[in-house]
């Protein structure tokens, strides 16, 4: 178990269900005393093997939050512990999660999965961000989270504007462009088939990840 890398995130992740900056931005919607709060950073680690290469999974930002959600998150006193454990008992297997955990496996990459997302907050309309909360965004949370984690774990950039945003930030690593797993379009379901990765991509994507090259690569259409 890799205690250090669980304690720096969580560090972090304390921080964000705490900050209510994300109020000021326009394009965002955060009201903490409606439950609507930053979200969707988690340091998975249970069931995976803490031994093995793990990877980044990096979204836009997270979807609009339920009601259940909503009011889960103003019952009670809001902590990240309380965030984690709404997600484990809620979220972690939903199909988005689901999906990109089973890619990961297909790959070959065993290890943890750190979830996060360009902005942490929902947007006020779906896919819109400005370039401005976009930037302030990554600078704030996607560096310092990165800056613990192994330049051997690949990012996965969830659609093509996570994708093409990684390419140009973090040059020093491996960014593997995906469709979103529910996207509206079915293309994250023709990188399988018979419900296996596709053996061209398995193979490329191996070899990659064997070359160590740091390099941004879509693997199929995104």
């Amino acid at each position: 178990m890799n205690t250090k890398i669980r304690d720096a995130i969580y560090g972090i992740g304390k921080r964000l269900t705490s900050d209510h900056s994300y109020t000021k931005y326009a394009d965002l919607e955060c009201n903490f005393s409606e439950g609507v709060i930053p979200r969707g950073l988690i340091y998975e680690e249970d069931n995976r093997d803490t031994n093995a290469i793990g990877c980044v999974m990096v979204g836009l930002n997270p979807g609009k939050a339920n009601k259940e959600e909503r009011d889960f998150f103003k019952s009670e006193p809001l902590s990240y512990e309380r965030f984690l454990l709404y997600w484990e008992e809620n979220v972690l297997q939903r199909p988005y999660y689901k999906r990109l955990r089973k890619l990961a496996d297909e790959i070959e990459l065993g290890g943890p999965v750190l979830w996060t997302e360009l902005v942490k907050c929902q947007s006020k309309e779906k896919g819109k961000l400005s370039v401005q909360t976009i930037r302030d965004d990554i600078n704030k949370y996607l560096f310092r989270e990165l800056e613990n984690i192994p330049a051997s774990w690949p990012l996965f950039g969830i659609g093509n504007q996570a994708f093409e945003i990684l390419s140009y930030r973090f040059p020093d690593r491996l960014v593997l462009g995906i469709p979103h797993p529910t996207g509206s379009y079915g293309l994250f379901p023709k990188l399988f088939e018979n419900k296996k990765l596709r053996r061209d991509i398995f193979n490329y994507t191996k070899k990659i990840l064997k070359s160590e090259e740091k390099i941004a690569v879509k693997l199929g259409k995104v």
